[in-house]
C-alpha cells in the first residue's frame, strides 16, 4: 500500500515565468517557488496565506523584492557585503592599536557610521559616486561640515575595507576615492620665552609644595617635562610613558641616552637624546643602590601601574604649571605634545640649518614630510641658515 508523502506538490498554479504557487499536504498555506536565474536554483517560501488570490499577491511581492535586491546594490550573501569585509579588517588589527579603536568608531557610529550606510551593500557595487554621496550626507546630518581631516579618515577606512575584497579576488580594483582637501593645522608650540617661563613656574610649584587633586608636584615631574623636550619623545603610552629602565643605554662622546622605543606611532625605533638627558636620567637613580633600578620599572611616574592614569595625572600637573606661568590660552591651547613640537622646532633653529633633517625625522619617529609641513614651512630663516645655503658658492 502506497502512502502519499505530505511534501508532495499539489495544486500547482503558475503565475509568471519562473514563479508559481503550490500546496502540499503538510501545511494549509500556499507555498511559492521562484527560479533564481543567478544561481540556477529554486527558492521556496511559505506565503503564509490560505487564500489563492492573497498567496499570488504575496508571491509577486516577494519576487519583485528579490529581483530588486539581486539586481541592485545590496549583497545577496553575507560574505559579499561591506560589513563582512569591515569586520574582517577589524579582526586583522590589534585590539590595542589606536587605529583599531578609531576605525571601529567610524564604522559603527549609530547615527551615521559607515556600516549604517554601506553595511549591506555588495562591495563590488560600491562606486566613487556612492562614496561621494555618503560624504555629502555626513555633512547634512551635522550643524557644520566635517573637518577635511575627518572626511579623509572616512575615505581611508572605506578604502581599507574594499582593499580586502580586492585581495579575495571579488574586485579587480578599488574605485577611485573622492579627493579630500588636506588643510595643515599649525602645531601649538612654545616660544623660547614661554618655555623658560614654564620651567621656572614648574620649579616654583615644587618649592611651594603645590598639589593637583591630591598629587604633589615634585622635581620628578619637572624633570620629566624637560626630558620630553630633549628626548623628542611623544607624551604617549607607547613612548615617554612606556619607557622602562631596560630600554635605556647610556652612551658617551657625546653624552646621550639610547632609547628602545617599542610602542611608537611609526613602529619600533632606537632614539637618541640630547646630552642634557643623561644627568636628568641619572638624577632619578639612587647612587647608593649598587643593584641599580628595577629594569622592568617605568622611568617616569612609575608609581602608576595604569599608564593611562599616569598620563592623565601628568596632563593635570602640566596644566597647573601652565596656569601658574600665565600661559593658559583658549585660542592657542598648549598641551604636553607642545613640548615635543617645541623640541623639534628649537632643534632645527639651534642647528642653524646644519642638522640632517632626515636623521632628525628618523630619530623622532616622524617623516621629513611632516617636518617640512608643520615645522619648517613657517620658520623664518636665520642668518646661519642662509650662510649654510650659500656655502662654497663661488659665483
Amino acid at each position: 500500500m502506497n502512502v502519499e508523502s505530505p511534501n508532495r506538490m499539489t495544486s500547482l498554479r503558475p503565475i509568471r515565468k519562473g514563479l508559481a504557487i503550490y500546496k502540499t499536504g503538510r501545511s494549509p498555506f500556499w507555498m511559492l517557488r521562484l527560479r533564481d536565474p543567478f544561481d540556477g536554483r529554486y527558492i521556496v517560501r511559505s506565503t503564509k496565506e490560505e487564500s489563492r488570490i492573497e498567496a499570488m499577491a504575496a508571491a509577486n511581492e516577494f519576487a519583485d523584492s528579490f529581483f530588486k535586491r539581486a539586481g541592485g546594490d545590496l549583497a545577496r550573501t553575507a560574505k559579499t557585503s561591506f560589513e563582512y569585509y569591515a569586520n574582517q579588517m577589524l579582526g586583522m588589527q590589534k585590539p590595542s592599536a589606536k587605529t583599531h579603536d578609531s576605525d571601529r568608531k567610524l564604522l559603527y557610529r549609530q547615527k551615521d557610521g559607515i556600516i549604517r550606510h554601506f553595511g549591506d551593500h555588495d562591495v563590488t557595487k560600491i562606486t566613487t559616486r556612492m562614496i561621494r554621496e555618503y560624504l555629502v550626507q555626513l555633512d547634512k546630518t551635522r550643524g557644520k561640515p566635517l573637518a577635511d581631516s575627518t572626511r579623509a579618515k572616512h575615505v581611508i577606512v572605506i578604502r581599507k575595507v574594499l582593499s580586502l575584497a580586492v585581495e579575495d579576488g571579488l574586485m579587480k580594483t578599488i574605485p577611485v576615492m573622492p579627493k579630500q582637501k588636506t588643510t595643515d593645522t599649525p602645531r601649538h608650540t612654545f616660544t623660547d620665552d614661554e618655555y623658560k617661563k614654564f620651567m621656572k613656574a614648574g620649579a616654583e610649584c615644587v618649592t611651594r609644595g603645590d598639589e593637583v587633586r591630591g598629587v604633589k608636584v615634585t622635581g620628578h615631574h619637572v624633570r620629566m617635562f624637560k626630558f620630553l623636550v630633549h628626548s623628542f619623545l611623544r607624551p604617549t603610552k607607547g613612548e615617554l610613558f612606556g619607557l622602562r629602565h631596560k630600554d635605556i643605554k647610556i652612551g658617551t662622546k657625546p653624552p646621550h641616552l639610547e632609547m628602545a622605543v617599542t610602542g611608537g606611532k611609526t613602529g619600533k625605533r632606537v632614539s637618541v637624546t640630547m646630552p642634557i638627558c643623561v644627568p636628568l636620567y641619572r638624577g632619578m637613580l639612587n647612587p647608593f643602590d649598587e643593584a641599580g633600578p628595577d629594569r622592568n620599572a617605568f622611568v617616569w611616574m612609575p608609581e602608576y601601574t595604569n599608564r593611562t592614569t599616569a598620563i592623565d595625572t601628568a596632563r593635570r600637573i602640566f596644566n597647573h604649571i601652565l596656569d601658574k606661568a600665565a600661559l593658559l590660552d583658549d585660542e592657542r591651547k598648549l598641551s604636553p605634545y607642545s613640548l615635543r613640537h617645541y623640541a623639534l622646532q628649537s632643534r632645527l633653529r639651534a642647528s642653524n640649518g646644519k642638522v640632517n633633517i632626515y636623521t632628525l625625522a628618523k630619530n623622532a619617529g616622524t617623516s621629513v614630510d611632516q617636518l617640512e609641513r608643520f615645522y619648517l614651512k613657517n620658520m623664518a630663516p636665520t642668518k646661519e641658515m642662509i650662510e649654510n645655503l650659500h656655502w662654497r658658492d663661488e659665483g
